[in-house]
This record gives C-alpha cells, structure tokens and sequence, in this order.
C-alpha cells in the first residue's frame, strides 16, 4: 500500500469514477491506475470498487471505508509536507475554498485585510459548490472553506457557523415589482424568475420556501455566477433572488433591489476546517477575521474534536 495508490482512488472517486478523467486529471495512464487499485484490493484482501464490464460505476461499502481513510491519510500527508515546506524554506501559503458569492463579496474585504498584515502569504483561491468545497478540505487540497453548510455531514470536517446571509429580489428599475407594497410568493411567481444553481443553498432555499407554500414559481435560468444572473436581469429576462450583498447601487446602476428575507430563510455562512489539521498563526488571523466573535482556544476545541461549535462561539 502507498499514496500513490491512494490518490489514484481519490481521483477516481472525484471523477465520478470515469477512469479515462481520473487518468487525465492525475497526469498518468488508465492502465496504471487500473494495475495499481487492484494491487491494493489484493492487498487490503476486499474489493474496493464495484466493476460492470468494463466500466466502474461506484465503491463497495468496505470500499467506501477505504475511500474516506485514503482522503484522511492523503491529507494528513499534505499537512506534513506543507510543515516541512514552511519551516524549511520558509514558505507560507493558504489555500481557501469557496463559491463566487462568498469569493466575490464576502471575503473582498477579507482577503485585502489579511494581504497587508501577512505580505508574505501566498493566498489561493478555489472556488466549487459547498459539496467540493467540503470534500477539498476533507482531502487537504484547502487549508479552509468558507460557505455555507455542506449538503451531506462530514466527520473528518469541523464547521464554524460565523454570519448568515439574507435575500433580495434585484430587478430593473422600470420593473412594477418595485411598486408592491408587500412582496409575496405569489405575486413572485407570476414573473419569469432567475435563480442560483439548485445544487448551491440559494438556489434549494428558494425552491424550498415556494414549494412550501404551494406554488409553482416559473424559474427560466439557472446559474452559479450571481454576475452573469444580474447581467441577464438587466437583459430584461426576468426578475433574480439573489443573497442581500450581491447587490451594489454604485456598480448596479440599472438594477434596484427588494427586500426578501421574510419570504426566504437565510444562509448560514460556515468557515470548514479539517479536523486535527495543523493551523499556522496566520491561519488563525483569517478565521478571526471573517468570525470575530470566535478565539483561537474555541477553534481548538471544535477543531480538535473537543467541543461544540455553537457553543465554542458563544
């Protein structure tokens, strides 16, 4: 058994289990990583993947165990190397994970501040959806993710709820919605509607709270990008249900915004770090300046495993 094999399963697995992709991704050969997992199911002595002809369509419940140690052992790896990369050549670096909302206008400021009071850091940005984001920090390819919750629990990932997100309608300023006394669920739904993905919280919020109330809404588009909704808003394509700060007068000048949060529930914004994993000072300033009201000893409790994190911030 080696890390090589191991990441070879995790690029399978993060591929949808297409080994011609997991053979690209991974900058090698399907007959390699094919040799190399069987040589570890000969090893562990269980089959790991599940096998139909000649493709794989997904891993046996031993093999999902396996799958969720490799993650854990490749990203313990990465943590020592990066230790031994930043006390031996003193090289520092802070891999975040995010959406384009957060990226985009949660962490601006954020990112700016922590830029002048650590020169020296180099800062990367990776942005997917909630699920990726959880499953980069899970593996170790991001020191910390920052959206909201993911949708399926993680064990071997800590959350630190810090803020939560409301939202707005953003329409064009001509729009008769902007005369309505009271916005209703029902007079959104007689317009064409633009909405987030529905695999991001915003996107399934707002499905929730009209399905909720019965009623059908009549969404014509559908992205990851609230730039490109708001661009198609003004196109005149329909009317966008956006988070509250992805709207800004100055920059938005041809939109106009109504409030929303009494129609749909808010994001939970989470900061995701890997449990156990190692926090450099650095790390600890960027926490705190997204989630102030958390310390550095309540992310150690919640980090280590050792407390819970409603209760560690309060």
């Amino acid at each position: 058994m080696n890390l090589t094999q191991l990441r070879y399963l995790r690029g399978i697995a993060e591929q949808g289990f297409n080994i011609s992709r997991a053979a690209a991704a991974l900058h090698t050969s399907q007959p390699g990583i094919s040799k190399q997992i069987q040589l570890l199911e000969r090893e562990i002595g269980v089959d790991i993947l599940v096998r139909r002809g000649n493709r794989i369509v997904g891993v046996t419940e031993p093999g999902q165990a396996i799958l969720n140690v490799a993650r854990r052992m490749l990203g313990d790896a990465e943590v020592l190397r990066r230790i031994g990369e930043e006390f031996t050549q003193r090289k520092k670096r802070l891999v975040v994970a995010t959406t384009h909302i957060y990226a985009r206008y949660v962490l601006r400021s954020v990112i700016k501040d922590f830029m002048r009071l650590h020169p020296d850091v180099q800062l990367t940005l990776r942005q997917g959806s909630p699920s990726q984001i959880a499953h980069w920090v899970a593996a170790g390819d991001a020191d910390a993710g920052v959206s909201s919750e993911p949708p399926e629990p993680m064990r071997t990932i800590a959350l630190l709820p810090c803020s939560s997100l409301e939202r707005s309608v953003i329409t064009r300023k001509s729009h008769p919605l902007l005369k309505e006394k009271r916005l209703t669920l029902a007079k959104l739904a007689s317009y064409p509607l633009l909405t987030l993905d529905q695999s991001f919280p915003g996107g399934a919020a707002v499905l929730h709270a009209f399905g909720k109330a019965r009623i059908e809404p009549n969404i014509v588009l559908s992205a990851i990008d609230a730039d490109v909704i708001k661009t198609y808003v003004e196109l005149g394509l329909g009317v966008a249900i956006l988070p509250s700060i992805a709207y800004e007068p100055a920059r938005d000048r041809r939109l106009a915004a109504i409030n929303a949060s009494h129609l749909f529930e808010p994001t939970i914004t989470h900061i995701a770090i890997r449990r156990d994993s190692y926090l450099r000072d650095y790390m600890y300033d960027f926490i705190l300046m997204i989630a102030p009201n958390w310390g550095r000893e309540a992310i150690d409790r919640v980090v280590r495993n050792r407390g819970d994190a409603s209760a560690a911030a309060a």
